[in-house]
This record gives structure tokens, C-alpha cells and sequence, in this order.
């Protein structure tokens, strides 16, 4: 049995310099929190934090004085319980969502660390947990995820865009909608599905922007039986809207980077949502998503994966969907591709949509720390 000896935080900012926006962010820059976690024997293992603030250094702080200290010393394969006690304790500091998305590296870094000493890629070591899934081994359905707004993007552009991502090994791309007035949307998306193949399906994400009876007008709008979901469509938190507008027709996916146990649950509980979309880096990493995975065993709601940052989060995901046959799909984005250089992703041929994990334990990848922040490390004192 090992022990964490040292745990130590990177950043990253990448910069995007406003030139690609949603409804609801211009993007200028974003950045990446990483923590790396050693244990006694000299083994790490590498997890990513949800970061969408102006700058990292709130949850690097949070990190290294209310996280840090308690996961020194704890055993790798014991954690459950330090975690639940954070969790407990912020009852009391009032900060959970920078603690579910703290925790959540911790959770994702202790999940590859085990696993790389079970000398398993870490989608096998999930299965070995309790996960089932009928996919072929270490195999992972993906979507391409773009069609953002831009300067003088014109539907000409914005649909190249999207065919060009299909082209890459997608029968699924994501666009988003919203941040224009509802008939000039409507012509976007129709430019997109004029565009693509006819085999080749489309997810619309509104950004919380539309209200219900907006959201059910813009859908019945584009009357197409290729829309597969409408991520976002109302506010993140108004499950009743979602459920009346699931309960319509409409493919509802929501609430990407909701990380409260009591919303998930009444989204479950209510039959709100398609699809319960979730980004493994904020809502407790993949231990929550483990919980997630048995409380949707008994409806008809899957998981879809959200990711919007870097290599690191884009294998937690896809190793957890690999594994788990509770996953619809996987978020692949084309804006946000910190570190997409190191991953080792293989498209199927002759399966749009489906790639290969890495072969090694673990994630399957080493980050190049030389290149990223050092903000701090704390090792087991003496």
C-alpha cells in the first residue's frame, strides 16, 4: 500500500486573444490547472481542475491551503474518505464549487496513479471497479465541437468549418446557438446540415440563453431529424423548463459544469434531460461520475461528457466513457486544445466517430512539465 507523498499544482494560460466567442464569453484567454501527485514510491499521477476565471491563482490558493495539507500522507487506494470529509467541511466554508472543482484534480490524478500501479490503461481499471460496458476494449465515441462565433465569420465560413471537423473522423459536430437573433441562427444551422453529409448528425448548444418558450420556437424552427441534442437551451438550474421541453421532443442536454449532487439528482429524479451532460474536471472527478453512472442504472437519461480545456481532461473522460456504458458521447473540441500534441488518439477507420485510447497505464500521458507554471508542491513532512 503506497502513500501520497507530495502533491504540486501547475497552470497554463492559453491564449485566444478574442478572436472566437459563445453567448455568453468572448474568449481572450483561458486557463489550465494541473495537480501531480507522487507517492512513496516515486510513481505520479496527473489530473486537470475546471478553471474558468480570469486568472488561476483563487483555486491555486484553495488548493494549497485547504486541499493540500489533507491529501499528504492519505493512501492511494483509501481516499474515498479524506474526500467525503472535504466535502462535509464545506458545509461550514461555503466554498463547494471551487472545492468540487479542486477535488476533482485530485480525485482524476489519484484515479491514474492507481491505476498505473495496477499496470492498467485507466479505462481497464475502471471496468475492474465495477464499470461495465459492451464497447470494444479501450475504444471511445467522440463528437467535433466548434462553430463559435468570430469577426466576419460568415455561414459560408462557419459551415467549411464544420465539415472540415466532420472530416477529421466525426458522424457528430457540436455548433453554438444563440448569440444572434433567432432567424439569423436558424440560417447558421441550416447552412451546417446543408453542408455536412447527410449521415452526419448536429448538437446546438445555447449557452443558458434562450428562455423556454424561445428555446421551443428556434427548435421547432430548424425541423430536423438530425439534431441528436440541444445542449443548454434554458438556465442551468430551471429544471422544469427542461423537463417540459424534454417532455415536447426536444433532445435536452444539460448542465455541463453543474456540480451540486442536488441538481443532478432532480434532472435524474424529474426525467428533465436527454442526456446529463457533465465535465469531469468540475463535478468531483471521476468518482462522481462512478456515483452519476449507478444513479442513472435505472432511467433512460445518459451521460455526455464535457470537455473544453486540455489533453489531460479530454482522456479522463474518454477513459471513464470507455468504460462505462452509461456515456452517449465525448466532447473533442477545436478552440480549446491545450497539450492535443501529446495525446495519442486514433481515429477507427471505417467507424466515424470512434477512436482508440493509448495503450499505456494510466491516462496514457506525461504533460511537459518544463513548460507550465510551477506554483507550488508540498511534500510529506518530516
Amino acid at each position: 500500500m503506497s502513500n501520497i507523498s507530495k502533491l504540486s499544482v501547475y497552470t497554463h494560460c492559453n491564449e485566444l486573444g478574442g478572436k472566437v466567442w459563445n453567448p455568453a464569453i468572448k474568449w481572450t484567454e483561458k486557463h489550465a490547472v494541473f495537480v501531480v501527485l507522487e507517492d512513496s514510491n516515486g510513481q505520479t499521477g496527473l489530473g486537470e481542475c475546471w478553471c474558468f476565471d480570469a486568472s488561476p491563482d483563487a483555486l491555486v490558493a484553495f488548493l494549497r491551503t485547504e486541499v493540500a495539507p489533507h491529501i499528504i500522507g492519505i493512501s492511494v487506494e483509501e481516499h474515498a474518505s479524506t474526500l467525503q470529509s472535504l466535502y462535509a467541511k464545506a458545509t461550514l466554508s461555503a466554498r463547494h464549487g471551487m472545492l468540487a472543482s479542486a477535488l476533482s484534480g485530485v480525485d482524476i490524478a489519484l484515479w491514474d496513479l492507481r491505476s498505473k500501479l495496477s499496470r492498467q490503461p485507466l479505462w481497464k481499471y475502471l471496468r475492474a471497479q465495477g464499470l461495465q460496458s459492451d464497447l470494444p476494449d479501450g475504444c471511445v465515441y467522440l463528437y467535433g465541437s466548434g462553430g463559435l462565433y468570430g469577426e466576419d465569420k460568415t455561414n459560408e465560413d462557419l459551415s467549411g468549418e464544420m465539415l472540415l471537423i466532420q472530416s477529421e473522423g466525426f458522424d457528430l459536430v457540436k455548433m453554438k446557438v444563440g448569440g444572434l437573433p433567432a432567424a439569423e441562427d436558424r440560417l447558421r444551422v441550416e447552412a451546417v446540415l446543408d453542408k455536412l453529409p447527410k449521415a452526419c448528425k448536429l448538437i446546438i448548444d445555447g449557452v443558458y440563453t434562450y428562455s423556454m418558450t424561445d428555446a421551443q420556437a428556434f427548435y421547432d424552427s430548424l425541423s430536423s431529424d438530425r439534431i441528436v441534442a440541444f445542449q443548454s437551451p434554458v438556465d442551468a438550474t430551471d429544471a422544469q423548463a427542461m423537463k417540459q421541453l424534454t417532455e415536447s421532443g426536444m433532445p435536452v442536454m444539460g448542465t455541463e459544469a453543474e456540480y451540486r449532487h442536488e441538481i443532478h439528482r432532480e434532472l435524474i429524479n424529474e426525467g428533465a434531460v436527454k442526456f446529463l451532460q457533465v465535465a469531469p474536471i468540475a463535478c468531483g472527478g471521476l468518482s462522481r461520475l462512478i456515483e452519476l453512472n449507478e444513479l442513472l442504472s435505472d432511467s433512460r437519461i445518459y451521460l455526455s461528457l464535457e470537455v473544453s480545456s486540455t489533453a489531460v481532461a479530454l482522456l479522463a473522460a474518454s477513459h471513464f466513457a470507455a468504460a462505462s456504458e452509461s456515456v452517449a458521447h465525448t466532447e473533442y473540441h477545436y478552440v480549446h486544445q491545450v497539450f492535443f500534441e501529446h495525446l495519442d488518439l486514433r481515429a477507427i477507420r471505417g467507424n466515424q466517430g470512434w477512436f482508440q485510447l493509448p495503450a499505456g497505464y494510466g491516462l496514457g500521458i506525461d504533460l511537459p512539465l518544463s513548460q507550465l507554471n510551477a506554483e507550488f508542491s508540498l511534500p510529506l513532512s518530516s
